[in-house]
């Protein structure tokens, strides 16, 4: 009797341990609109959720729907697990969706290694080549083309000049799992360099990470720059509150991150990005060969402020930072 008893509480301490585990674990989410038979079907894989893909997804389907008004498309959202990502790829497929839109570069990645026939646009991917997305950017030589994030760090840098010209040293974080990010804080040493700046780099490898790994370079920057980086978009808010306790000023390369509470942006937006993702969609459904469609890179920039942020470090007067800016609660 006493074994079986010992037995019924390690089976029910197991089934404890396995809810717990689920529940822990969000699962992949899934939408779908329009279900006009024979119309075209689109399949969006979305690696998480935060702002900036939640725009560059926005864009694409408000735009798409206007020109493909009887497109049905299918929304997944991997919710950051990478191991979802293989299986979404796989349920487009069963589902024969006509294209697929890739959001943020391992999703892009996932979808690739995962299919070769279907068309894929991606978006929120930095440097598409050393991703190995695709080689000749003007003619696609595969089944991928798509939307490029990527803006000149010497500009930003400029721009960041001109607001803070006696900064010296430069916090940047970064997720050692994404070849994005790696490419963006090399590219940011470089041009630090060139301006006589210095930059105190920090990985992580996940969320958990965040909090810690900010507080470990606080003291050794003069700001910092949130790079198009999906692990710290997530974290932003994180990362905003510890800067702001530390009156450090912040810097980010869109304005998802601002609205979160870092200072000010000077960079892409990702809901026009998702618009000219869609754009280069209705061309492939309507017939052009990937190889017909180049990648985009965006030309459209806007500076965006966090009006409580610069409350908070005392930088609400200040004319350069404020001037010509959207501002932002």
């Amino acid at each position: 009797m006493k074994f079986r008893r010992v037995f019924v509480l390690v089976l029910l301490s197991l089934f404890l341990v396995s809810c717990s585990g689920a529940k822990n674990k969000k699962p992949a989410e899934e939408t779908t609109t329009g279900s006009t038979e024979g119309a075209k079907k689109v399949g969006i894989i979305q690696l998480a959720d935060h702002i900036a893909l939640e725009r560059a997804r926005k864009g694409f389907v408000d735009e798409l729907e206007k020109t493909n008004p009887d497109v049905e498309i299918i929304s997944k959202n991997a919710n950051g697990d990478l191991t979802v990502v293989p299986s979404i790829i796989k349920s487009f497929q069963d589902k024969n969706v006509d294209l697929i839109y890739a959001i943020a570069t391992p999703a892009a990645q996932g979808a690739k290694n995962g299919e070769k026939e279907i068309p894929i646009i991606f978006n929120a991917v930095t440097d598409p080549e050393s991703a190995d997305l695709l080689k000749n950017l003007e003619a696609p030589e595969g089944n991928v083309t798509g939307v490029s994030d990527y803006f000149s760090i010497s500009a930003q840098l400029e721009e960041m000049i001109s607001i803070f010209p006696n900064i010296k040293n430069i916090g940047v974080m970064f997720s050692t799992n994404e070849a994005n990010s790696k490419f963006q804080v090399e590219e940011l040493k470089k041009s630090a360099e060139g301006f006589g700046l210095n930059v105190v780099e920090v990985g992580v490898n996940n969320i958990n990470d965040v909090s810690t790994a900010i507080k470990t370079i606080e003291p050794k920057i003069d700001i910092f720059m949130a790079i198009t980086d999906n692990t710290i978009s997530s974290a932003s808010t994180i990362i905003a509150e510890s800067l702001k306790e530390a009156k450090i000023p912040s810097f980010a390369s869109e304005e998802g991150p601002v609205e979160n509470g870092i200072l000010i942006s000077s960079g892409v937006d990702y809901l026009d990005l998702g618009k000219k993702a869609a754009g280069m969609a209705s061309e492939i459904l309507g017939g052009k060969k990937v190889s017909e469609v180049p990648v985009v890179f965006s030309t459209d920039t806007r500076k965006v402020v966090n009006k409580k942020t610069a409350e908070a470090i005392g930088l609400s007067k200040d004319e350069k930072l404020m001037k010509d800016a959207k501002v932002v609660e």
